[in-house]
């Protein structure tokens, strides 16, 4: 009898490793947060079968996936123990098929506790699409505006440090927002990727009095955001950070070029450039093309700030908007306790994060 849970109890469970058995290509693109891929064939091999089970039949792409993985079995088998450690391996495919069947009467063979996740990443991702269908953020969203290079992401990663309910929502699509913003990113986040990590993060605040997030539109990057999530922001309270535009464009450029400037990153850049010609302008387009070729980052990110970001801030900007609070954040740690002390006077005095430690 194959073993086989549900996704929730799955999901709840402390004592499992998720071991994906699908090829590396099919990980990459979507995978559950968290889990490990082991996989039984390569790309080319899974491209192989596929054609195999097309022209031949079931049985011969049986046979040939047995040619495939037979000389690895001893090298599958010690990856997947050495992987879960003292947890159990839970095995899933994409329906929770061949792959993960065949895998897990290996494991019984060898008297190798295992499970087998039912229905696969498929059953998964209809879990995740069935939550956020319906999902309600309980917590007030506390929003942080302001124009690029502020401080915002800053003060949401020192949050975070300190325990207290907040979302680097960037961070989770590996993207920020901008024609730049998958410079210094490794790896493109996937829809289905992001939604599996949002929900997670979600999760672990529904019962605090009030969750951080920073100003967004409905898009990040390629990324769509939940319209629940968008809507928790139009409703909840907004707070203005500010900064002079000096220290924006140091703050810019040292996210962006930190640790250096590879020559990836440096064609990422020029080819946004030329994407913001239309709005720019052919002259100072070259102008700033000139400048990037020359190594003077500042200069161009302060004329990218004033001549663009700043106007599409304003331009998107509701016409009445209205702020709870001002933070100036000439220094991102002061700015962070402003924030902090606003947060515990509106929500709860007594409220404690889940470390102690608090920046002085």
């Amino acid at each position: 009898m194959a073993a086989g849970i549900e996704v929730r109890e799955a999901l709840n469970r402390t004592d499992l490793i998720f071991i994906d058995v699908r090829s590396p290509g099919e990980f990459s693109r979507e995978s559950i947060p968290g889990a490990i891929n082991i996989p039984l064939f390569t790309d080319d091999q899974q491209r192989r079968l596929g054609i195999i089970y097309k022209t031949e039949g079931e049985p011969a792409a049986r046979r040939a996936g047995l040619n495939f993985i037979s000389p690895r079995l001893p090298e599958i088998v010690d990856s997947v123990c050495k992987a879960a450690g003292d947890k159990t391996p839970l095995l899933y495919c994409w329906r929770g098929g061949t792959r993960s069947l065949s895998l897990f009467q290996i494991l019984g063979m060898l008297k190798i506790p295992a499970l087998r996740l039912k229905g696969g990443y498929r059953a998964y991702r209809k879990y995740v699409y069935q939550i956020l269908s319906c999902y309600r953020i309980k917590p007030e969203a506390v929003v942080l505006n302001g124009l690029t290079g502020v401080g915002k992401t800053a003060i949401i990663k020192q949050l975070l440090l300190q325990g207290y309910p907040a979302i680097d929502l960037e961070g989770l699509a590996h993207h920020r927002g901008s024609v730049f913003g998958a410079v210094g990113f490794t790896g493109r986040r996937s829809q289905k990727d992001f939604e599996s990590l949002l929900l997670i993060e979600l999760n672990k605040f529904q019962t605090s009095p009030f969750l951080v997030l920073e100003g967004e539109g409905s898009r990040i990057g390629h990324l769509h955001l939940p319209r629940f999530l968008t809507q928790a922001m139009r409703e909840g309270v907004h707070v203005l950070i500010n900064a002079p535009l000096f220290l924006r464009a140091e703050r810019i450029l040292q996210e962006y070029l930190s640790p250096g400037l590879s020559a990836e990153n440096l064609s990422q850049i020029k080819q946004g450039l030329l994407s913001l010609e239309h709005r720019l302008g052919k002259t100072r387009t070259t102008r700033l093309l000139n400048l990037l070729q020359e190594g003077d980052y500042h200069t161009v990110v302060q004329e990218l700030c004033s001549s663009y970001y700043d106007r599409l801030y304003e331009d998107a900007k509701p016409e009445h908007q209205e702020f709870i609070t001002i933070i100036e954040a000439n220094q991102i740690n002061q700015a962070t306790t402003k924030l902090i002390k606003f947060l515990n006077r509106r929500y709860l005095e007594s409220y404690l994060p889940q470390k102690e430690d608090v920046l002085t």
